[in-house]
């Protein structure tokens, strides 16, 4: 069953390779570099700058949830059907928060689409923490004489 999971792992990594790949390219234009920054981005504290920065971060930080989720699933006291949800959930939201932040910076009415897959991270972390606790209470409950 754990082949089932793969895509969490895929995604997770293409995600921090995407992270890497916008890192390489915002890295071209910071601490005065080689280029000039896209006009929208030269104030380093606009919230332009900052949406775009917090893109490039949530690739890595969300490929990591997503990997470590995948990685994670077997020792989960959860269904099927509650691993599916949380498998899909935190694919989306790694898919998409990265990219709605970069869009967010370009055009910033775009930042009101964010919670919807910051709130699909938010559940798909919920019911791994409810399998968590449950396999721990599990295993205590096992080895209470």
């Amino acid at each position: 069953m754990q082949e089932e999971w793969n895509i969490n792992r895929a995604i997770g990594w293409s995600s921090m390779a995407l992270g890497v790949a916008t890192g390489l390219v915002m890295g071209l234009w910071s601490f005065d570099g080689p280029v000039l920054p896209p006009k929208m981005l030269e104030d380093y504290s606009d919230v332009h700058r900052r949406l775009a920065r917090l893109g490039h971060i949530a690739f890595f930080g969300l490929g990591i949830l997503n990997i470590l989720l995948a990685r994670e699933f077997h020792a989960l006291d959860l269904g099927q059907g509650q691993k599916r949800v949380a498998a899909w959930a935190m694919n989306f939201g790694n898919v998409f928060l990265p990219l709605t932040l970069f869009a967010a910076a370009v055009w910033h009415p775009l930042k009101y689409t964010m919670p919807l897959p910051a709130t699909s991270v938010f559940v798909a972390m919920a019911i791994a923490a409810l399998g968590a606790v449950k396999a721990w209470r599990r295993s205590s409950d096992e080895t209470r004489p």
